[in-house]
């Protein structure tokens, strides 16, 4: 039983916090980093979940990279740059990749700071929910690096060009209120109420067909990398399928009855 990510799973909802208070969740520890992934696997193979939340515990949400480490050059930020560069890849970038492709919704409740690979762990969430007590920031820059789990590129698609420069290139702290003027939230609600407001958007998806859901999300991902014309062969071949669903013909007859 991990003790650095707690998982619950009812109706359909996966609920994942963070629970490395030590670090204030700081996703770089190879603990905690493993832990996430192994739960993220699990939930992407249990058929009974169709939507998944992650949150933090106490008062952050990630506060992404252990700088204690990078200072003293060890775990992932031992070694000469080649080695740095493939524990990039055996590591955080593993998550990064397993996220982005994730075949079910996430929904970030973001309880506090969010920051450098912990705000990049809110961009690779589908859907994200702040409490008044979150805080942004892409703070790499500050310590004289990048974002090295494709922070940049995922802020890019969330807010665009120009906010995502002046994040990334200033590395200032963005206040909850902010994050949702420039579409890097959804809403902010107050702290005691956000796993609540969180869980309720998640079960108001779970409900819904998962293949639909599942091929759903697939074409919102692929809207950057296709052309229009692609994307609507990708939508005919889908639907022609989805047609012929069971979930489909339930959902008619609910219509149909309730009218």
């Amino acid at each position: 039983m991990s003790k650095t990510i707690l998982v619950t799973k009812s109706d359909g909802v996966a609920l994942l916090k963070m629970n490395d208070l030590a670090t204030m969740n700081a996703i770089t520890d190879p603990v905690i980093l493993e832990d996430v992934i192994s739960a993220f696997e699990d939930i992407q193979s249990d058929d009974s979940i169709r939507v998944a939340v992650l949150t933090g515990v106490d008062r952050a949400f990630s506060s992404g990279g252990n700088v204690k480490d990078m200072l003293e050059r060890k775990k992932m930020f031992a070694g000469e740059p080649l080695v740095l560069q493939n524990g990039y890849r055996k590591g955080i970038h593993r998550l990064s990749t397993l996220m982005y492709s994730f075949e079910k919704p996430l929904i970030a409740a973001i309880n506090g700071a969010a920051v450098g690979a912990g705000m990049d762990l809110a961009m690779l969430c589908d859907l994200r929910i702040a409490s008044d007590k979150a805080r942004f920031g892409s703070t790499f820059i500050n310590l004289g690096i990048i974002p090295g789990d494709g922070g940049a590129w995922l802020l890019n698609k969330v807010v665009g060009a120009q906010r995502a420069a002046e994040m990334v290139l200033s590395g200032r702290i963005v206040k909850a209120d902010e994050a949702l003027e420039m579409g890097l939230v959804l809403k902010v609600v107050a702290q005691d109420s956000l796993v609540d407001e969180a869980m309720t958007l998640a079960r108001s998806i779970a409900c819904k067909s998962p293949e639909a859901l599942k091929i759903a999300k697939r074409l919102l991902n692929s809207a950057d990398r296709l052309s229009f014309t692609d994307h609507l062969d990708l939508c005919s071949a889908n639907q022609a399928m989805l047609h012929h669903t069971p979930e489909h013909e339930a959902a008619l007859q609910t219509f149909f009855a309730k009218k």
